[in-house]
């Protein structure tokens, strides 16, 4: 009886798992979409020990990919994107170094 309840347990433990999967993760994304790595995220909006940023050019436009450290691997939790001046005039052209 006790085994099967441990058999229960772990596949109940595994369900849950699969529900937590990422749709994006970051091993997919960094094979897949050509980006630059940053050291920040524009405008602070992840702290590192949250998550990280990366940044792409498309045409006239700039892509901000947030990532949130996740079990097995960082997930992607949102993309914003911006005219290229519009986000120099909202962050500049400089950060400061973590």
């Amino acid at each position: 009886m006790r085994s099967l309840l441990a058999v229960m347990l772990l596949l109940a433990g595994a369900a849950q798992a699969a529900e937590q999967a990422c749709f994006l993760g970051y091993s997919g994304f960094e094979e897949k979409v050509p980006h630059l790595d940053l050291e920040a995220c524009p405008g602070g909006a992840v702290k590192p020990e949250e998550g990280f940023c990366r940044i792409a050019l498309s045409g006239a436009e700039v892509l901000v990919y947030e990532f949130r450290h996740g079990d097995p691997e960082p997930c992607l939790a949102r993309v914003d994107r911006y005219a290229f001046n519009d986000f120099v005039a909202r962050f500049g052209i400089r950060y400061a170094k973590p």
